[in-house]
């Protein structure tokens, strides 16, 4: 790992309390928004959400780019040297990773759905493994296995299903397959961007990527979801506004503050925030019952992660 400067590693002793208090608040944030998809998938397709959600932010993240000379250098020399990266991060980052994510909400729970996000690292680690010829010790192979085999528990048998789909059988499992994929693009967005945020700004190349990740759904913005989105009533604004705003454009400006002043895998860490916060926050607006099993397979799942990830 590359030497971080003492100033932005180490802002201080109450500077740091600062920032993880911020992380917190940002984890909430983002576990809110899994109840917030949940709301909207009332009135709203799953592509129609993406483009919901992310038409206002590319358009505040374009304007924000444009009006500063240093970006406006920045997304210049990424469109030269990157341009099918920059397009494929948004690809996987916006369209895919979110896509998946509203279609699989279709049937299981937020709680669920946020702890099945957790498993990015995880699918990064992975595809370390045949492509980056990484080799990897016990502890994390035996991370791996109770992952998914806690995963599988909390599916099976911790009711995660909310009895929208009919005809098939046990439909839970395979909108969470369905699910899974969310964090596979976002393995892939983060593969393929990783050496573009070492080269240029982190801040254009992911503001960028939300533009160009934007377009592809675009044609997806119908008469009806005009009507549907004007005449959205009060909870639905509030609940778009979450995710545009608060999720989106605040959360990621939180998500690079913390990275310039901690260590990026402490930042990581407080993903293991969102399951927990996710079903709670079910529970708390609709009343989702949060069973004995799903606690317990969850808490298979985040050890399964820790042991994973941890270096020691």
């Amino acid at each position: 790992m590359a030497h971080v400067p003492h100033e932005s590693a180490s802002p201080g002793r109450d500077g740091t309390v600062t920032i993880r208090i911020f992380l917190v608040v940002l984890f909430a944030i983002w576990s809110i928004a899994f109840t917030a998809i949940k709301h909207l998938r009332e009135i709203f397709s799953p592509m129609e959400l993406v483009c919901a959600r992310f038409l206002p932010a590319s358009i505040i993240c374009l304007v924000y780019l444009l009006l500063r000379r240093e970006h406006r250098r920045e997304i210049l020399l990424v469109l030269q040297s990157a341009p099918l990266r920059i397009l494929a991060m948004g690809l996987c980052g916006v369209a895919g990773y979110n896509y998946f994510l509203y279609l699989g909400q279709s049937e299981i729970k937020p709680g669920a759905a946020a702890l099945i996000t957790t498993l990015a690292p995880l699918f990064t680690l992975l595809l370390a493994i045949p492509f980056l010829r990484e080799r990897v010790p016990l502890r994390r192979i035996v991370g791996i296995v109770l992952a998914f085999a806690g995963l599988y528990f909390v599916v099976r048998w911790g009711r995660v299903g909310l009895g929208n789909v009919i005809g098939i059988a046990m439909p839970e499992i395979k909108y969470a397959l369905i699910t899974t994929l969310a964090p596979l693009c976002w393995t892939l967005y983060t593969v393929i961007g990783k050496k573009l945020v070492h080269e240029r700004s982190p801040l254009v190349v992911t503001y960028l990527s939300i533009v160009f990740g934007t377009i592809p759904v675009l044609p997806f913005v119908s008469g009806d979801f005009l009507h549907t989105f004007v005449h959205m009533d009060a909870t639905h604004w509030l609940a778009l506004f979450h995710l545009s705003v608060l999720s989106t454009l605040i959360g990621f400006w939180i998500w690079f503050a913390a990275l310039r002043r901690l260590p990026a895998t402490s930042v990581a860490s407080f993903i293991y925030l969102n399951p927990p916060f996710a079903a709670a926050f079910g529970w708390l607006f609709f009343g989702e019952e949060v069973t004995e099993l799903f606690l317990l397979g969850s808490a298979v799942v985040l050890f399964g992660l820790y042991l994973s990830q941890s270096r020691r």
